[in-house]
Order: C-alpha cells, then structure tokens, then sequence
C-alpha cells in the first residue's frame, strides 16, 4: 500500500549552486523546504539510523555547512538523535518519499503484515495512541479511544490497516524512550485520573497506585506489553 497524499516535493533548485547549497535559506517557508529535501536525500529511508560522521558525511556532499545543516534539521525536528548524539534517523514523511503505509510478506501460513511505531513521536499516554492512530488509522473516518481495551482489540486485526492481514508484526523503534515516557510519572498520573474519575473502581486504582510508589506495581509500559503479550500471535520487535 502507497500513501499518495503527500504533496508534490517542492523545487530546492534555485537555492542550490552547481548541486551544492551553500547556505540555508533565510526565509521559514524556503528553510522547511529545503531542510525536508536535506533529510529524505541523506537519510532515504524512515527511522533507519546512522551515525554521527555518517550523516555529517552524506551532508558534507551537498551543503557547504555540514554540522550546521545536521543541527537545523534536529532543530526543525525532520531528524531525531540519541542523547548522546551519536545516532541518527528520521521520522517525518515528505513529499519527497513514496513510502509503504505497511509491509505484506506472503508466507505459508498467509498475509504478514508489518507496521513500525516511532518512540521519538511517544512522550505520554496520549501520544502512544496518536502514533498508533497515525499507523493503523490513516484513512479511517474514526480514531481508536486512549485505553488497553483499545489496543486489544486493534491487535486482535480487522481494524484499519490490520483489515486482511492473516499475521501482524510491530516494530517499535527507539523502545527505550517510549519505556521512559510512559514509566512511573506517567503511570502515577494515570492511576490519580482513574481514582478522580467517578466511572472506574477508585478502590481498585487506588490499590495499583499503591503498588506502583511501593515499588512493586506495573508501569504503564509493562501495561502495554502485556496486552501485546496476550496476542502471541502478534510478534513485537523491540528496537
């Protein structure tokens, strides 16, 4: 399946001198076009990560600032890195890709379908389901609810992209920084509402939230994998 709803990429020549730039462009609008040229030229394919001289290298064939440019496209957040800077990928689609919505591999025992979740764009209890609604709902006229329910039953198939797939498989990228954000402050958080919010069983909450500041509870990323857990025809890939 291709996404054919990206615009038509913008032309980056006039700001280009034998092929090469020579400078980022002042104006914001220009700036964005050329950063999203920038980063699908050196980095082609979505979340696939290189280091730091790698990337300054690729850039160093086609701008005359190498390690100012890297820094723009972080700033302009078209590339993520690792804290310690030392790797690199992207996680915005551009008019310049035509990339899979999803993978089909056809096996033996039917349709493999892959879907990949980006950790970068995960840094709450919202934002896992926004990127899950960015990976299985695109196109789809309604959005699956913040809930474990929710995440059920997408993996039990047959919603959105899932439709039609005999087996799924999730690549979750950068796994380490989606295990933070949804760790013990996010957890806590979650618990409190579910105690402040008369339609759940405060005492039951009440008792996790204990559990959770003893020491012993479960965050809400061990939440999670325990739901994909209950699918063990579902195979997740940690990256």
């Amino acid at each position: 399946m291709v996404d054919d709803a990206t615009p038509a990429p913008a032309d980056v020549s006039r700001f280009l001198h034998d092929g090469r730039l020579p400078a980022m462009p002042r104006r914001r609008e220009h700036r964005r076009a050329v950063a999203r040229w920038l980063a699908h030229a050196v980095l082609p394919t979505l979340l696939d990560t290189v280091g730091e001289r790698e990337l300054t290298d690729r850039l160093a064939e086609l701008v005359d600032d190498p390690v100012g440019v890297r820094r723009a496209l972080v700033d302009l957040g078209l590339v993520h890195r690792t804290r310690d800077g030392a790797e690199y990928w992207r996680t915005e689609l551009t008019e310049h890709d035509r990339v899979a919505a999803f993978e089909d591999v056809v096996t033996d025992a039917g349709v493999r379908r892959t879907f990949h979740l980006d950790g970068a764009r995960i840094d709450s209890i919202a934002a896992l389901y926004d990127e899950l609604n960015r990976v299985f709902m695109a196109g789809e006229d309604w959005d699956l609810g913040p809930s474990l329910d929710a995440l059920s039953d997408l993996l039990h198939g047959g919603i959105g992209a899932a439709h039609g797939a005999d087996r799924l498989a999730v690549v979750w990228h950068d796994f380490a920084r989606s295990r933070d954000a949804l760790g013990f402050a996010a957890t806590r958080e979650y618990y409190r509402a579910k105690i402040a919010d008369p339609r759940f069983d405060a005492a039951l909450f009440q008792r996790r939230l204990d559990d959770l500041e003893a020491g012993r509870g479960t965050t809400y990323a061990e939440l999670v994998l325990e739901v994909f857990a209950d699918h063990p025809d579902v195979e997740l890939l940690l990256r």
